[in-house]
């Protein structure tokens, strides 16, 4: 007997699929027949449709499909003024989700906002109120509880350097990293 290792045998069930696909969304075809302005609009909503998106994430899409900026510019500033673009909320959410699975200090989380095409006072703005609402400290030692079960057994100058080299590279501020290894030095107090 053979195993099936992510091999696509063809059958009712592939068919089903590709019917049911090709009723709810236009194809190709269809989409390279509508206006300019139209076919830059629903390639927007299908990308939206997916997942939030920055404003200058849905530029870079149009430029890649070669949307004209003079098309892609009302499109997308209409797609701003009723809200289906909104920096600010996605820079929220991104902030909780990274916060939740990969936590990170301030200076990275501003990095990577910037670099999506947030503008720095709306970063600024988010940070801060991420900032009161947890602590750094408490984020941080997130952060590092698995770097800790990997480093177990090792020498503790080591342990303490690799620590510091970690929280740094994530984003997180000296005096951070420095409350963070005054914790890892208490006998009584546990990380974890």
């Amino acid at each position: 007997m053979t195993a099936n290792f992510g091999r696509r045998w063809p059958g009712r069930e592939a068919a089903a699929r590709n019917e049911e696909s090709a009723d709810d969304r236009p194809s190709r075809a269809l989409l390279s027949n509508l206006p300019p302005e139209e076919r830059a609009r629903q390639l927007c909503l299908d990308a939206l449709e997916r997942r939030m998106r920055t404003r200058k994430q849905l530029a870079q899409l149009l430029a890649r499909k070669r949307v004209s900026l003079e098309i892609a510019t009302p499109v997308l500033d209409r797609l701003q003024e009723v809200g289906l673009i909104n920096d600010e909320a996605y820079a929220r959410a991104f902030i909780a989700s990274r916060q939740r699975s990969r936590p990170r200090g301030s200076r990275a989380l501003s990095s990577e906002l910037w670099a999506k095409g947030i503008a720095p006072d709306v970063i600024e703005r988010v940070l801060v109120e991420t900032t009161e609402a947890e602590d750094p400290i408490q984020a941080a030692r997130r952060a590092v509880a698995p770097k800790l079960r990997q480093l177990a057994g090792k020498p503790n100058d080591e342990v303490r350097r690799k620590i510091e080299q970690f929280l740094l590279r994530r984003g997180f501020s000296y005096e951070t990293a420095r409350d963070v290894l005054r914790d890892l030095s208490d006998p009584d107090d546990s990380l974890a």
